[in-house]
């Protein structure tokens, strides 16, 4: 199992290893890693959604990461719990 370092509170976020290949942003296919952000996180229990690689051919991609779905998935983050003032 990989894991995501949280810059801001310094903590490892397993990932749970699902992973797509979408359309990339600027051409090409990217593999995205889905996993779980942790109680620390203000998107605490939440799908973390996290950029891994980028490949010119969706068959490159699928070569690299055989088990990646094709297709977007959308990591469906509310922030409906923080409030509306800003921190400072």
């Amino acid at each position: 199992m990989q894991t995501l370092l949280d810059n801001h509170t310094k903590e490892h976020i397993l990932l749970s290893m699902d992973q797509t290949i979408e359309n990339g942003k600027d051409g090409g296919f990217s593999v995205y890693e889905f996993g779980e952000y942790p109680e620390s996180s203000v998107l605490a229990g939440q799908t973390c959604k996290r950029f891994v690689d980028n490949f010119d051919s969706v068959e490159e991609a699928q070569a690299s990461y055989p088990s990646a779905e094709l297709g977007y998935r959308d990591a469906h983050n509310h922030f409906d719990h923080l409030p509306d003032e800003s921190d400072y």
